[in-house]
């Protein structure tokens, strides 16, 4: 494993989030951004962020660049009051079944330091009417596993609103050839971008491209939405969503970084999807340590299928991930994510490959690959058609 590259996964994974309480993973992009002369930062309305990539000498022919995009909360608590000198309140947002809260111990970043909570009080979701529901983006957003709308948590110390909130799990470690930590989804797939970013930054790479982080994902591709909805994502870009992914059957940890298809609502944009695998083909036989998988990860919905619907071209490339947004399914706990580092170092890999690209890698919106393989077919077959036609 390239070790400046874990150690940026390390700090990154660490780092206190939730949805529309982002502050800390913002401050940590721009710190990143601005010890890199390289690269330019621009925040949207919304507060999402563009990162290019310049070269010294502009290509001498128009290209579409590349974009990484990546989100920067995980499901979680934000405080929203203290009750009285030992209690606050504080909102939830994102999905964990409601069954996981019962013995699970939270912590909340305030003052610059993690202070522990105990969770006394579940508050409910209330009652849903109807013009509600067919609103609502998924119908896993009721019944009896959908996660509470808040709760009420005893506390050592005041917490400042706005704190965002925890599960009450250790910074990461690494246990072999995993990496265990209270966020993997999608901090993880956050630092692989910033790893390529240092990397095209200190090879000199003669292509422009962009990496796009985003807000509010894991309560609907809120930031995702809002940028596209306001063209504050460039229209040229071929855009790869990179996020963590609960491994299904035929996706195995280790075996390399998976390339995205679909999910849950919709197939992507096929010719991006074809452009990533040939340049992951061109990799590998490059390199014979790098490994992918091609799957359609379809155990939930991603910023891809926002992206695609809006008129983009996309795609979508994920780590798989073990005890998906901290459930431990086996035993109805919860426990830190994990991943492969693996998964993560070939996913840096192909980042970087993907980065340089689009200045060797013919793209017109057709199949990269595809259409000159069809016409060797053609012309290999026709005649012998004609032929046998006659008989």
């Amino acid at each position: 494993m390239n070790q400046a590259h874990l150690k940026i996964l390390r700090q990154v994974v660490d780092l206190p989030t939730a949805p529309f309480a982002e502050g800390h993973v913002i401050r940590h992009v721009e710190d990143f951004v601005s010890c890199r002369p390289s690269l330019s930062l621009r925040r949207d309305l919304f507060g999402n962020m563009l990162v290019r990539y310049e070269p010294a000498q502009k290509p001498k022919r128009r290209i579409r660049p590349v974009l990484l995009a990546a989100h920067m909360d995980h499901p979680g608590f934000v405080a929203s009051e203290m009750i009285d000198g030992g209690r606050v309140r504080a909102d939830f947002r994102g999905w964990v079944e409601a069954p996981y809260f019962q013995k699970a111990g939270i912590r909340f970043f305030s003052g610059d330091r993690w202070i522990p909570a105990t969770i006394e009080k579940i508050i409910r979701h209330a009652p849903m009417n109807p013009a509600d529901r067919r609103a609502a983006f998924s119908a896993r957003s009721f019944g009896a596993k959908a996660p509470p709308a808040a709760v009420i948590a005893r506390v050592k110390a005041p917490i400042e609103p706005g704190s965002p909130g925890m599960w009450n799990l250790a910074d990461a470690t690494i246990r072999g050839r995993r990496l265990h930590a209270r966020v993997c989804d999608d901090l993880a797939g956050l630092a692989a971008i910033l790893c390529m970013l240092d990397t095209i930054c200190r090879r000199n790479v003669k292509v422009p491209c962009y990496a796009f982080f985003t807000r509010a994902e894991e309560v609907g591709f809120a930031g995702a939405l809002a940028a596209v909805a306001d063209r504050t994502v460039p229209q040229n870009a071929l855009i790869v969503a990179v996020e963590n992914s609960k491994a299904i059957a035929g996706v195995t940890l280790g075996e390399g970084p998976v390339l995205r298809v679909g999910d849950r609502a919709t197939v992507f944009s096929p010719a991006v999807t074809a452009y990533c695998q040939v340049v992951a083909e061109n990799l590998a036989a490059r390199d014979k340590s790098f490994r992918y998988q091609r799957k359609l990860m379809d155990g939930g919905t991603c910023e891809s299928t926002a992206y695609c619907h809006y008129g983009y071209d996309a795609t979508g490339i994920c780590l798989p991930l073990v005890n998906y947004h901290n459930m431990n399914t086996a035993r109805g706990t919860i426990a830190a994510e994990s991943i492969d580092v693996r998964d993560f170092e070939n996913l840096v890999k192909w980042f970087v490959a993907l980065a340089q690209s689009p200045a060797t890698v013919k793209f017109d919106g057709t199949h990269p690959g595809l259409d000159e393989r069809l016409k060797s077919l053609l012309k290999k077959y026709r005649g012998r058609l004609v032929q046998t036609a006659r008989v």
